[in-house]
């Protein structure tokens, strides 16, 4: 039967201190859940208040932050050192404070705790790099793609293309290919940004040419491709946290609405474009029955159709609050500056504290008795003769080391201070050199005792001319 001292509480705090990288990890996920939570909330309390654009801002700043998040004790204590050499004085910024002490004992500590550390840290690890890897496949598959499809020909899109793209003000220049292992129009790239699209797009009226053109370059505008990216990669880090997934998943939601309704905003009829989103849907899933299923599953690329999100996408479309480009960037900018003190706020006080610290404690289920060092015999000091004849008064405090049979350590015998100055400091350390004390017992078995300080006392009385006393 296991002891009682191994609750799960003990377990965890043995854990944590076999290993800071541990001790990181858990600090870290739970700090991304603390944050995570008030974007969640703040989610809550907006739902059809603001816009989708500056929704997305919302969850974009939210990842922002959880990326920033381990940088910031490191950043603390940097800002710690700067303010010492600028105002010469200490700093207190940084991540020492712990909100919950966990006690860790010796008796809750042994190989298979270390084993186990290991094995946690190691199943953490494994993990986040199974996920860049397909990150990294993904990313690989992409480029294959792009040097598999073949270019756009046709002038209706070509024209459409390069007249959208000085409209909205897009200098890079876009690529139009087609590819027969995609069902949807997709965009992908930063510098050298690509619009993807599936066959059946050879049939499409110049409607809806135009308006999956200007879905998709809204995407390559606002840098969408690497925000989803880069979401991606936070999600394999802090895999551990499902709000983190959550995040990734609105932010990707919200990047497709802010640009549904940005098709609006140009001018578009909703009842228009919702037919338009569903013409391509249709199209789609029809080619998809006749020819199985596509190739390319599972890629980060900015879909402008997914049947999971579709039918939420046609409601905002429907209902979607047109509002005019003044009023969404006085929307954006308040948001933007609510936000920056929100998560200022958050970061600050998150990177000033550890959520569990792990410490070392004398473990009372093995201390059988713990009995404090007694003096046996104690000598009292000769009176330097110089001292005596000058009417010379003082003290002289010592420091030694009482091994386990009581008696002090010759060479650990060194003066703390005394006064006057040198006047009794041999006296005082051949008087120590010959103290004898009962031994300091612990677990059962007597220690040494370090740092032990003990002050004589010189006085001139009748009774003697030399005296000590502790």
């Amino acid at each position: 039967m296991m002891e009682s001292s191994w609750s799960v509480g003990a377990w965890l705090a043995a854990l944590l201190h076999q290993s800071f990288a541990l001790q990181l990890i858990v600090d870290l996920s739970l700090k991304s859940m603390v944050l995570l939570i008030m974007f969640v909330i703040i989610d809550a309390v907006t739902a059809g208040r603001i816009a989708s654009t500056t929704r997305h801002l919302l969850w974009l700043v939210g990842l922002i932050c959880l990326a920033m998040l381990p940088m910031i004790p490191a950043g603390m204590m940097l800002w710690g050192q700067i303010a010492q050499w600028v105002w010469q004085h200490d700093s207190q910024l940084t991540a020492q404070a712990a909100l919950f002490e966990l006690p860790v004992y010796a008796s809750n500590q042994g190989l298979s705790v270390q084993f186990a550390s290991s094995l946690l840290v190691g199943f953490y690890v494994t993990v986040s790099l199974l996920l860049i890897s397909r990150l990294l496949r993904a990313l690989l598959h992409l480029r294959q793609i792009r040097l598999s499809s073949l270019a756009v020909t046709d002038v209706r899109w070509t024209l459409k293309l390069e007249e959208l793209r000085q409209k909205l003000g897009i200098s890079r220049l876009v690529m139009l290919r087609m590819d027969r292992g995609i069902e949807s129009p997709v965009s992908f790239g930063c510098s050298a940004p690509h619009i993807l699209l599936p066959p059946q797009s050879s049939d499409w009226d110049e409607a809806i040419i135009t308006d999956v053109l200007l879905h998709e370059l809204c995407h390559i505008k606002r840098q969408d491709w690497l925000t989803t990216v880069s979401a991606y990669a936070l999600a394999c880090l802090f895999w551990a946290n499902p709000l983190v997934w959550l995040a990734q998943k609105r932010l990707r939601l919200e990047s497709e609405n802010s640009c549904d309704a940005a098709v609006l905003r140009s001018g578009r009829a909703d009842t228009a474009y919702a037919h338009s989103l569903l013409n391509v849907a249709n199209s789609c899933r029809q080619a998809r029955r006749a020819h199985q299923h596509p190739r390319h599953k599972q890629l980060l690329m900015q879909t402008m159709l997914d049947k999971h999100t579709l039918k939420v996408r046609i409601i905002n479309v429907l209902q979607e609050n047109k509002m005019k480009a003044p009023a969404l960037k006085r929307e954006i900018k308040r948001t933007a500056a609510v936000l920056f003190v929100i998560s200022t706020a958050m970061l600050a006080t998150l990177g000033s504290y550890q959520v569990l610290h792990a410490q070392q404690q004398p473990d009372p289920a093995s201390r059988v008795i713990d009995a404090e060092i007694l003096p046996l015999n104690t000598i009292q000091p000769q009176y330097p003769t110089v001292a005596a004849a000058d009417g010379i008064e003082g003290w002289v405090q010592v420091r030694f080391t009482v091994i386990a049979d009581g008696s002090v350590e010759e060479s650990s015998v060194s003066i703390v201070d005394s006064q006057p100055a040198e006047v009794f400091d041999r006296s005082a350390i051949a008087a120590a050199k010959q103290f004898l004390f009962s031994p300091r017992i612990v677990a059962g078995q007597p220690v040494n005792v370090p740092n032990v300080e003990y002050v004589f006392r010189y006085f001139m009385s009748e009774a003697s001319e030399r005296a000590a006393q502790l």
